[in-house]
């Protein structure tokens, strides 16, 4: 159980999450999802991206000539993000303080995406039912929805029950992970020691991640309403319970 000394999680990380996921290649996302537009014969200038976070994906997409918004549960993260968007461009880019779960807005949007298994969060199989209900409600007819997960295989076997050291920049932090089979809830508690002015401070959070079948993903996307296709992260090959995280292509019906 998590001790009271760790915060929620994307609240106090916001300002270093884009140094410690410094290793993730965003233009390859951004050029793979480019990709499933064209596949799917979509030339919609429009892109609505639940989770947002920091932003990284957004101006990629700003820059490429889309128009985009962003949704994001955590004030801080978000404010990453303005920030970045503000200082770059010179203008805002449209953001909402809001939860996946219950998202409510009163115009559709051709295409929604939701990355780097921001749907994981979802610990219960009804709020990812809900997410994906909500989704199909706020999709123009035939709309898609691309998102990717982390599967469970990634979570119990790459994850595990292991404890992780890295250094990035200023930042010293320590991921220690617990797997809970029974559930297939991945439980991480995160240590930053960052140094600034010759002096460190600590930062603690605590992240869980819920792997889901294949088979629930599709039984829950069909009963939203989608038809969809679930992929080998950034490929078009057929995703299975292998793959360490897996892409979504749903289609609104």
């Amino acid at each position: 159980m998590r001790s009271e000394e760790y915060s929620q999680p994307f609240t106090t990380i916001a300002p270093y999450y884009d140094t410690l996921m410094s290793f993730v290649n965003y233009p390859a996302w951004v050029e793979y999802i480019e990709r499933i537009l064209a596949l799917y014969e979509r030339n919609d200038r429009l892109i609505f991206d639940l989770a947002c976070g920091t932003g990284v994906c957004l101006e990629l997409w700003y820059e490429r000539g889309y128009q985009v918004l962003g949704l994001d549960r955590s004030f801080t993260m978000l404010e990453v993000c303005r920030n970045r968007l503000q200082k770059k461009k010179g203008e805002s880019v449209a953001l909402i303080n809001g939860d996946m779960r219950w998202l409510a807005l009163h115009r559709v949007y051709p295409v929604i995406t939701c990355l780097y298994d921001s749907l994981n969060y979802l610990l219960k199989e009804e709020e990812l039912a809900a997410c994906f209900k909500n989704v199909h409600r706020t999709l123009s007819e035939k709309g898609l929805f691309i998102f990717d997960m982390n599967t469970i295989r990634c979570l119990r076997d790459e994850w595990g029950n292991n404890t992780y050291y890295r250094q990035d920049e200023n930042i010293n932090s320590v991921w220690s992970n617990q797997f809970d089979v029974k559930n297939s809830i991945s439980s991480l508690e995160l240590v930053l020691k960052i140094k600034q002015n010759g002096d460190y401070h600590t930062i603690r959070e605590f992240h869980q991640e819920r792997g889901y079948p294949l088979s629930t993903i599709a039984r829950l996307l069909t009963r939203a309403g989608f038809t969809f296709s679930l992929y080998r992260h950034l490929t078009f090959n057929p995703a299975w319970e292998q793959d360490l995280r897996i892409m979504g292509v749903a289609e609104k019906c």
